[in-house]
């Protein structure tokens, strides 16, 4: 009997094994919580190992309830993915009551126009402790009337600077769940108002209050709704324009001496505001800042809207107040430079193009931030030497831009062309010509099979497209290595246009070896990035972008240069302002000076990140 029934505990055991092999593994529940439309949601940045279903019950939801907030989610969850779960009323009600038992809370009636800003100031209380001892509290809307709780030992221990950045983190947080409405969220700063937020992000004073209740005023800390923007495209005119014979030779202020900067900037175009060269105004306004409080002279910026109009720049340039400027950063377009470059030549001052590729305009008064084109693709030049076997692969709809660089670089290498499909749940790639070593590949387990260096040139240009070559490649690649088959040294090359994409999951970056070229680089975790990112929230209220990174290089390198640098035209010496590289060179006897630092970004599979 004591046989039976210490077998039978054993089975029990055996069985229990497999029960306990498929546990949920922990999720570690956000609390981060942002109100869309009225109703509150948690934002979850997806960890490995998380499922839908451990999402589900974590936050105590249903799988249907948290895929009908997230129509972009996909098949399966991505590391890094934003999702939006449904805060339950459940949670929302037993918060506030525990909230409501302690004793060591003041209450505040909220009163007409005021903001969670605002509260916050008159207590020095942080957003973050607000928010969480009024579970029910909408940063965009409170309600005339609605009874706060202060928590009485937080009170005094926040300050101005420390509730602005909470206030513009929790707008960042919001824009990036809700990228998919067209709209994106401004807080509001001290003096702004609503013709100037209207002028700014280019639309009517009558539009402006229909997105906003703006019924008790507009108040600094509120948090408004605009359209937004479309991404600001890097034009290029070409312009009939004679080689330059001009001497131009730069003299170097002394830092006693007074530097004269126009900064020339389509500010708005036919009454609309560009909220992306407002960025950059923004970000040049900092670099000065900073120079001026490390002792490298005193600077005056006059900003001229340009307006993207010819007849207006030499208007511009033509005026008295334009006279005894001796450094000029803009204007963006190619087609505004002659009246530019004609003063700059005559004055000898160096005009600095900020963004555009310059491609007929010459001149040694020119500098272009923009790196060269045609040294796009030097420094991946190891890719091509002949080592590796290429496969480029299409798509349905790929990157015509992407394919002519490509083959550019290739210098007429062979390789294979293949267009991949999901056809019946699977990754299929077919062959665009006869000479193709294999007709149609079922995942790439064939391709890796090699001791050949691979190379994939990856043109698809839709997201769910790249995250499934993606996916497949290194696929294939564990399944080989668990065959203990020798599996193939290779790498992706991309193009930095994914950085568009929000939903691809980036461990496929890594475990590719993913590379790609780009003309600038910030990454947020670097220290210099992070240090002007703080900076710049507390000036402005927001997270800078692109542009305003670009503004504030353009500033370091010239505004700085002009002390000394300029005097031998920036030749010969590498400038990291924050952390994009730049390096002039001048091209031709009597030609403009080009920067020739394009990033190489590696992706790399013990999941860092080096930039070259």
């Amino acid at each position: 009997m004591r046989y039976l029934k210490t077998l039978f505990l054993l089975v029990v055991l055996a069985l229990a094994v497999p029960a306990m092999a498929i546990d949920v593994q922990p999720v570690e529940k956000s609390t981060v919580i942002v109100f869309i439309n009225g109703q509150k949601f948690y934002v979850h940045t997806v960890k490995s190992g998380d499922t839908l279903y451990s999402l589900a019950k974590t936050y105590e939801v249903s799988e249907d309830l948290i895929r009908q907030h997230n129509a972009n989610m996909g098949s399966e969850l991505k590391i890094d993915q934003t999702v939006k779960i449904p805060v339950p009323e459940s949670a929302q009600k037993s918060a506030k009551v525990e909230k409501r038992r302690k004793r060591d809370f003041l209450t505040h009636k909220v009163q007409a126009g005021q903001t969670l800003y605002a509260i916050a100031r008159d207590y020095n209380i942080s957003v973050a402790t607000l928010r969480e001892d009024n579970p029910s509290l909408n940063p965009q809307s409170l309600p005339v009337g609605e009874t706060l709780w202060i928590r009485r030992a937080a009170v005094g221990k926040s300050n101005e600077q420390q509730t602005q950045a909470e206030i513009a983190e929790y707008a960042a947080t919001l824009n990036s769940v809700t990228d998919d409405d067209g709209y994106d969220h401004h807080v509001v700063q001290p003096g702004e108002t609503i013709y100037s937020l209207s002028r700014r992000f280019g639309i009517t004073e009558e539009e402006f209050a229909r997105l906003n209740d703006v019924s008790a005023g507009l108040k600094a800390g509120a948090m408004i709704r605009i359209p937004r923007p479309e991404q600001a495209e890097e034009e290029v005119v070409e312009v009939e324009q004679p080689q330059s014979t001009a001497d131009v030779h730069f003299r170097a202020l002394a830092s006693t001496e007074p530097l004269n900067v126009a900064l020339m900037l389509p500010m708005n175009i036919e009454n609309r505001a560009n909220a992306s060269y407002v960025e950059f105004y923004q970000g040049f306004l900092l670099g000065m800042e900073t120079l001026k409080n490390t002792g490298r002279g005193e600077s005056k910026l006059t900003v001229y809207n340009t307006s993207h109009d010819q007849l207006k720049v030499d208007e511009i340039v033509r005026s008295t107040m334009f006279e005894g400027t001796n450094l000029i950063v803009g204007p963006v377009y190619e087609d505004e430079l002659a009246p530019v470059i004609r003063y700059a030549e005559q004055n000898s001052v160096p005009v600095v193009s900020p963004l555009a590729n310059i491609s007929a305009v010459e001149s040694p008064a020119l500098y272009q931030l923009s790196p060269s084109a045609e040294r796009k693709y030097d420094k991946v030049a190891d890719l091509v030497n002949g080592e590796r076997e290429i496969f480029m692969i299409y798509a349905d709809s790929y990157d015509e831009e992407f394919e002519a660089e490509a083959k550019q670089l290739l210098h007429g290498r062979p390789y294979h062309s293949y267009t991949y499909s999901f056809d019946d749940q699977k990754s299929k790639f077919r062959a665009r010509t006869a000479d193709a070593p294999f007709d149609v590949i079922d995942g790439m387990d064939t391709v890796l099979m090699s001791e050949t260096p691979r190379l994939f040139i990856v043109l698809a240009n839709k997201e769910v497209d790249v995250d499934r070559i993606l996916g497949t490649i290194s696929s294939s690649k564990v399944a080989i290595s668990e065959r203990s088959i020798p599996c193939a040294e290779y790498t992706v090359l991309g193009t930095s246009r994914w950085g568009r994409f929000s939903n691809i999951d980036h461990t496929t970056y890594f475990n590719n070896n993913v590379v790609m070229i780009s003309t600038y680089h910030a990454k947020r975790d670097a220290q210099a990035v992070r240090e002007f990112d703080s900076r710049y929230i507390e000036a402005y209220g927001g997270l800078p972008s692109l542009y305003a990174y670009r503004g504030y290089d353009a500033a370091i390198l010239f505004c700085g240069g002009m002390r000394g640098d300029i005097e031998y035209n920036m030749l010969d010496k590498r400038y990291t302002p924050l952390q994009t590289v730049y390096k002039f060179v001048q091209e031709g006897e009597n030609g403009k000076y080009v920067n020739q630092e394009w990033m190489r970004i590696n992706y790399n599979s013990n999941y860092t990140i080096t930039v070259e």
